[in-house]
């Protein structure tokens, strides 16, 4: 189900790398590559595990609710990271010329579809 879930986004998306369902301890759930990517999601997600918990924090403690999204570029890749508990998270790594809208739109079906199964 979950490789089904990250295998629709890759595909659907414009220049993705790869897709992974990463849990806030930086262990790797489930993972989706792109045919032609020799990237290691796993460790750059494992890297932004950090980042994540920070900014979920201090969203939660400015008051502000919880965090929905978070985009990291760089000149070579873009990292969109979306929670789907308070525990594991989605995250797309993202050519520069890949649809960033569209990349959003896939994470947040993604997203609705998890949270369910996640749940149980």
């Amino acid at each position: 189900m979950f490789e089904a879930t990250l295998r629709q986004i890759v595909d659907s998306t414009d220049g993705a790398v790869g897709a992974l369902i990463m849990g806030l301890d930086g262990i790797s759930v489930a993972r989706a590559d792109a045919a032609a990517s020799d990237l290691d999601i796993d460790v750059v997600a494992a890297e932004y595990t950090a980042l994540l918990r920070k900014s979920m924090r201090t969203a939660e403690d400015a008051a502000l609710g919880q965090m929905r999204e978070l985009v990291v570029a760089s000149d070579r890749l873009a990292f969109l990271i979306t929670p789907i508990t308070e525990e594991y998270f989605l995250l797309l790594v993202l050519e520069p010329r890949g649809g960033l809208g569209r990349a959003r739109f896939e994470l947040r079906k993604a997203q609705l579809a998890l949270e369910e199964e996640f749940s149980v």
